[in-house]
């Protein structure tokens, strides 16, 4: 028995060394040893974010209309954080003291232990310099970014710009949104921001107290992989749009040219206009300060946001509404004599003989169309004023006069057609035709945008059918290279084909010897209505 409790003590004698033994060790590596604290001092796990390339966006033609530039963002740790030379730091970024220490404050307010962008859009050769110039700086660090790139420097109203969300983005978000990501702010940007702008993904690196990645953890095994953004094609014709930009140089206005079949919109010019490349890139807040304080507004998106009276051109729908409901005929005779007798001779016109349609949209015939106008409003087929009124009203509202089209660019706004009850409250219920008959010629309180212009001629082109219009063609498949149409609706007008016919025989006239005669084209059938509105604040408005 001796010799068995002997040989159990020196068994728990060995065990109890080894446990000392253990517990010494673990004590001088944890608390008496600075190896290893030094060491997870130097090498920590950091999660970084992978900004995949925004989608591209094509022309009609297929070819390449926006596209990515590879370029560098410089981020900053707040937490870790030291700037041993400031100036080195201004001088390498191109950025103001004030601009900096703007940004290591949002630092700072956001997220101290994360990282934050503090410069964008870096170029390859100054990432290089600074990776020498920058070592002794802590806290800083460089992700890869994208900016965009335009091979046609045309249609900036159209495609807008992106910039970085606010705090505000963010919390609306749901999540989609992190700190320093970008955003579509305007245009195609922005309406298609979530197709365009793909999924960020994130990779996980082991960095050393310089913040110099010594590796990737986990062999990669935790990253989570980014979805480039999805490429689009817009009806845009990049020529059209060109020589509508030319052509507008100088001057305030709008051209909109849709394709009346397909209601895709060809040209979308607001003049004056920008450079989109402007607002890419190191000088964006610069430039899109000089512009937003520009007195030109060229911001300003004047097819989808500026209201006119559309003058003349407003002929066209009255008389195919008076058609449609037989007001007139294609042989109903009105005087002229210079103005509407009726009226006292208001609206004026030039002296024309008495005449029939075709001939009163020829010579645009004021006292013609607001003969009609009030025919049509106190016609016996109604059983009052209220009702002719509505009547043309609904007509006009089809053809999509006074109300959103619904483009799919953002901050369109309607346009104003005035209801019968807004007569009621402008002139107290004591209202006729003769008192708002400056409506007949598009003078009145009625409002156009020039998008809601074209697409009233566009459904005159077409006989009465027509697609709502729109920029984005087709979307690109994310597997593959094929380009998936965007359906869009046919609607129509409650007006016969053969009105339609007889109106557009009377605008291709108004070409053809008419008051659009400078436009006539021997070798091409054009068709067309002049207008011409009254401007208080200086020169006469032109439409066509």
């Amino acid at each position: 028995m001796d010799t068995l409790r002997i040989r159990g003590n020196v068994i728990l004698f060995i065990m109890g060394l080894c446990f000392m033994v253990y517990i010494f060790r673990l004590l001088s590596i944890q608390v008496l040893s600075q190896e290893y604290g030094e060491r997870a001092n130097r090498t920590v796990i950091q999660t970084r974010p992978i900004i995949p390339p925004r989608g591209n966006i094509y022309n009609r033609h297929g070819e390449i209309y926006v596209s990515n530039r590879p370029v560098f963002n410089l981020n900053v740790t707040y937490s870790e954080l030291f700037i041993p030379d400031t100036s080195l730091l201004l001088e390498l970024t191109g950025m103001e003291l004030e601009d900096l220490n703007s940004r290591i404050s949002l630092a700072r307010e956001r997220s101290r232990f994360q990282e934050f962008v503090v410069a964008r859009n870096i170029e390859k050769e100054t990432y290089g310099v600074m990776l020498e110039r920058l070592i002794d700086f802590r806290g800083i660090s460089f992700s890869v970014a994208n900016k965009r790139h335009y091979n046609h420097s045309v249609g900036g109203n159209v495609l807008g710009y992106i910039n970085e969300v606010a705090p505000a983005d963010i919390r609306s978000s749901k999540g989609r949104y992190r700190m320093g990501d970008l955003v579509g702010r305007t245009g195609i940007e922005r309406s298609q921001d979530t197709i365009l702008r793909g999924k960020q993904g994130n990779y996980k690196v082991l960095v050393n107290n310089r913040q110099k990645v010594v590796g990737s953890y986990a062999g990669g095994n935790f990253d989570d992989p980014a979805e480039k953004g999805q490429d689009i094609m817009l009806g845009i014709d990049t020529r059209l749009q060109a020589v509508g930009e030319e052509l507008m140089f100088g001057k305030k206005g709008s051209i909109v040219a849709i394709e009346p079949k397909s209601g895709e919109i060809l040209a979308f010019v607001s003049a004056p206009t920008y450079d989109p490349t402007e607002l890419t890139g190191k000088k964006f807040s610069e430039n899109f300060g000089r512009l937003k304080r520009d007195s030109l507004s060229p911001l300003f998106n004047r097819p989808l946001r500026a209201r006119y009276p559309p003058g003349s051109i407003f002929k066209i729908p009255l008389a195919l509404a008076a058609l449609e409901e037989g007001i007139i005929n294609s042989n109903t005779y009105y005087s002229c004599g210079g103005g509407f007798k009726r009226n006292r001779g208001k609206p004026g016109c030039r002296f024309h003989a008495p005449q029939k349609l075709k001939s009163a949209i020829r010579v645009s015939c004021n006292s013609y169309f607001a003969a009609t106008y009030y025919d049509f409003i106190h016609s016996k087929k109604f059983a009052n004023q209220y009702e002719g009124y509505n009547t043309w009203f609904n007509y006009m509202e089809d053809m999509g006069i006074g109300k959103k089209l619904s483009l799919d660019i953002p901050y369109e706004i309607k346009g104003l057609l005035p209801t019968a009850e807004y007569y009621d409250g402008l002139y107290r219920g004591r209202w006729n035709g003769m008192s708002i008959i400056s409506n007949s010629i598009g003078q009145g309180e009625i409002l156009m945008t020039p998008v809601q212009m074209a697409h009233m001629t566009a459904i005159v082109a077409n006989r009465g059918s027509y697609v709502y219009p729109h920029f984005v063609r087709a979307i690109r498949a994310k597997a593959g290279r094929d380009w998936i149409r965007i359906p869009h609706e046919q609607n129509g007008v409650n007006i016969s084909r053969n009105n339609f016919e007889l109106v557009i025989e009377a605008m291709e006239s108004v070409v053809n010897g008419g008051t659009a005669s400078r436009a006539f084209i021997s070798d091409i059938s054009i068709a067309g209505k002049t207008g011409t509105v009254e401007n208080p604040h200086g020169e006469d408005h032109a439409v066509f």
